[in-house]
């Protein structure tokens, strides 16, 4: 079962974490819940991570980031693998943050502070940030307010977590930061079809996909079928589909591993609508195409 670790909503709603709930963010330490070695996780919020100890690796189509102990990375939401590595105990500090919470951040403090803001047209999805004694300060301050029983003024954590991400945007080592996220501030015409281009190939459900566009399950399908001129559903499954036709055609990926690759749950629901639109199996299909590429060389 091709399952998804839905990171944002599991430490919301779960209790037992030292974290901090604000209207637009999540403040919270953890051990990685996850037993696996290697497992898919997707979040419908922006990261910061910060690692504590251990270390544990990113994996998306374009790259991979090793992060270790007194590290950190920005995350954009959405889908990715993660590769644990359990000799060492993992430890991390996550901010996670909605479009809205980074949208009054960079028109209230970042706008302000830096100069020549510009839109990149094709974000990465995880950025290395230069951890400086200053802002390895402000990570570790935060440890205070985790721990207390009492409550704590919203106003205050805010603050402290505006601070933090214009830090890191004010420090020359981050000279891409504050680009993504006025990027990510600036992206609201046209969030579906990037999120939808970037992330069918994970084996997200269509409830899931409106969250991550930040829409209402109903506002969802009636802004994608004025795209898209189908159902989310179905585009789905013809861009799975025709993806894992070009993996069987061009790599020795096995049909298992092009089933998960393409965003599917299991081998059976791809094989048989893979029949039914192409004809055949997934392997009788890739046998008869190498069979006609042997007869024409």
């Amino acid at each position: 079962m091709n399952t998804m670790f839905d990171s944002y909503k599991h430490f919301l709603e779960t209790p037992g974490y030292n974290k901090i709930i604000g209207e637009e963010y999540l403040i919270v330490e953890f051990k990685c819940p996850i037993k696996e070695e290697l497992f898919t996780a997707w979040s419908e919020c922006h990261s910061i991570v910060y690692v504590l100890s251990g270390q544990k690796k990113w994996i998306t189509p374009a790259n991979e980031y090793l992060v270790k102990e007194n590290q950190s990375i920005f995350v954009r939401k959405g889908a990715f693998k993660n590769q644990q590595y359990f000799e060492e105990g993992f430890c991390v500090l996550m901010f996670f943050m909605k479009d809205d919470f980074i949208k009054r951040c960079v028109k209230e403090d970042i706008s302000r502070e830096t100069k020549a803001l510009k839109n990149i047209n094709h974000p990465n999805f995880v950025y290395p940030i230069h951890v400086s004694e200053s802002l390895n300060t402000l990570y570790h301050s935060f440890f205070s307010y985790l721990k207390q029983d009492e409550k704590i003024s919203k106003k205050i954590l805010e603050l402290k977590f505006r601070e933090m991400i214009l830090n890191i945007c004010t420090d020359k080592n981050n000279p891409d930061i504050k680009n993504v996220l006025y990027t990510l501030s600036q992206n609201t015409d046209g969030a579906i079809e990037q999120i939808m281009e970037e992330q069918y190939i994970y084996n997200l459900k269509v409830d899931e996909f409106a969250r991550l566009c930040g829409k209402s399950i109903s506002s969802f399908k009636r802004e994608f079928k004025k795209i898209y001129d189908t159902t989310p559903g179905k585009w789905l499954l013809s861009k799975r589909l025709h993806l894992a036709r070009n993996l069987l055609l061009n790599t020795d990926f096995t049909v298992q591993q092009v089933c998960y690759d393409c965003g599917f749950e299991n081998d059976s629901h791809f094989i048989r609508t893979f029949k039914n639109l192409f004809g055949a199996t997934p392997k009788q299909w890739r046998n008869s195409k190498k069979t006609i590429q042997i007869n024409q060389a």
